[in-house]
């Protein structure tokens, strides 16, 4: 069975955006478990043991600090925002440059919180 240049171009575009997600993605995985070891680590270093209870909690708290950082970075870039900081504290002006990249990056605090929050559920479950 012989594949058409069309299908043969959708699946090549199927398997760019796979593995171009994939390795976007990578960064927040490795983050997040990161962040969940270092928390471990530190419970276990100053209790003596990890209640996964306050393993959970914490992960929680922070999973919400960095999804409001990563609200914060977005929203900082925003013409509006821009304008005052510009004003108020002599920043540089806006651009539409300034703003694509700020939201790159405090999307990948937003995406690195999900993840923290997964890895609290699914420790709250085991």
């Amino acid at each position: 069975m012989m594949m058409n240049q069309d299908t043969g171009r959708r699946w090549s575009l199927i398997r760019l955006r796979l593995v171009s997600t994939g390795k976007y993605l990578s960064r927040p995985v490795v983050a997040a478990l990161l962040v969940a070891f270092i928390d471990f680590f530190g419970l276990f270093l100053f209790r003596g043991f990890v209640d996964v209870s306050t393993l959970v909690l914490l992960l929680f708290l922070e999973a919400g600090g960095e999804l409001l950082a990563g609200v914060g970075i977005s929203l900082s870039s925003t013409p509006s925002i821009s304008k005052v900081g510009q004003a108020v504290l002599g920043t540089a002006p806006w651009s539409r440059n300034a703003e694509k990249h700020a939201e790159r990056v405090g999307l990948k605090w937003m995406v690195t919180s999900v993840f923290l929050f997964l890895i609290g559920i699914l420790l709250s479950v085991a």
